[in-house]
């Protein structure tokens, strides 16, 4: 097993904020305890994200109740230094040996999505203690957690400690999300660049895994597409998110005005766009901005985002609400030896 002195950042958006219990505007998660002989620091940043873009006229503000619904769990693999993830989701503070998840052992590839229903993954009313699995993934095959997460891991396989999510998060009858982040380090996850791809308290020595927790918002819209965007990539600073038609003269249409790490914004969703009115999805384009400002930092194609959510064409349509969710390394940062470029992903909300 590889060590990893922890450093976790857990990035808990406050969008709907009773799905842990608080105070609107605010959300904390539970850091996990650190392990014997090793420290561990957390700090959260969390945004309602509801400047602009919500529907809101003038200066008033629009209140929008958000509808209950199963609960549902959406998982995006944001972890910008491996191929791909396994998630242990052990009982805390008892401890227990659940499969990882996914069930497979090729695991999440990076930016891909998948959905779940929690009651078949997760223990009842129990608090989970989250570690992400990285490393050879082939040799965590017919491995259950405890053997996994208990300092026995097979060699090449690195395991990290997240946090610990209240029962509560998964049983609310929200569309809960969570993605995984930062670099949970490896051989060679080293470079001049690193800070750049990882995020700005990474180093080889330490890791920054983290998580960004949130409900997605299912208020959809007749006639309109419903949109928010996660920033879930832990090294790119706060940027406006716009959306560029695929027509020609198309003018970039602003999604989520200074969403932070940690943001889902806005709330409500964005809902003043047709599926029409994007016209080509091969050419529209999902773009970040300075906020405030016409400095394009990055422009990514929406329908690849589309395929690695699992959305089609034909899903994308009015009246449907959709989470674009930003990992990986900074605006202009190219893929490196360890690490992933900035990417988007498109997950259906509601």
């Amino acid at each position: 097993m590889t060590a990893l002195p922890r450093h976790t950042t857990i990035l808990l958006a406050a969008l709907v904020p009773f799905v842990f219990g608080l105070g609107a505007g605010c959300a904390e998660g539970t850091d996990a305890p650190p392990e014997p002989s090793t420290s561990a620091s957390s700090s959260a940043s969390s945004s309602s994200g509801t400047g602009g873009g919500g529907g809101a006229g003038g200066g008033g503000v629009e209140v929008v109740p958000e509808p209950d619904g199963p609960p549902v769990l959406t998982i995006v693999n944001g972890v910008n230094d491996h191929e791909a993830i396994r998630l242990c989701f052990v009982p805390y503070p008892d401890g227990g040996d659940p499969a990882p998840v996914p069930a497979g052992s090729s695991g999440l590839a990076f930016a891909a999505a998948s959905r779940v229903d929690p009651a078949t993954v997760l223990p009842a009313d129990a608090d989970v203690y989250l570690h992400v699995i990285a490393g050879d993934l082939a040799k965590t095959k017919d491995l259950g957690c405890a053997a996994l997460t208990g300092g026995n891991a097979p060699a090449g396989v690195v395991v990290a400690p997240v946090a610990v999510i209240p029962a509560s998060a998964f049983v609310a009858k929200r569309s809960l999300l969570l993605v995984p982040t930062g670099c949970v380090g490896g051989p060679g996850h080293t470079g001049p660049l690193e800070k750049e791809a990882c995020g700005a308290t990474y180093s080889a020595d330490t890791p920054n895994p983290g998580l960004l927790a949130a409900a997605m918002s299912r208020v959809t819209a007749e006639g309109n597409l419903s949109l928010q965007a996660a920033h879930a990539a832990q090294p790119m600073p706060p940027v406006d998110v716009r959306l560029v038609p695929g027509t020609e003269g198309g003018m970039p249409q602003q999604l989520a005005p200074s969403l932070t790490a940690g943001a889902v914004g806005p709330f409500p969703p964005f809902r003043q766009l047709a599926r029409f009115e994007l016209g080509s999805i091969a050419q529209a384009e999902i773009l970040t901005f300075v906020p405030g400002q016409l400095v394009k930092t990055s422009a990514a194609p929406l329908d690849a985002a589309l395929a690695r959510g699992g959305v089609t064409q034909d899903d994308f349509e009015d009246g449907r609400a959709f989470t674009l969710i930003a990992v990986g390394a900074q605006p202009g940062i190219a893929a490196g030896a360890f690490w992933h470029a900035l990417t988007w992903t498109v997950v259906r909300s509601d």
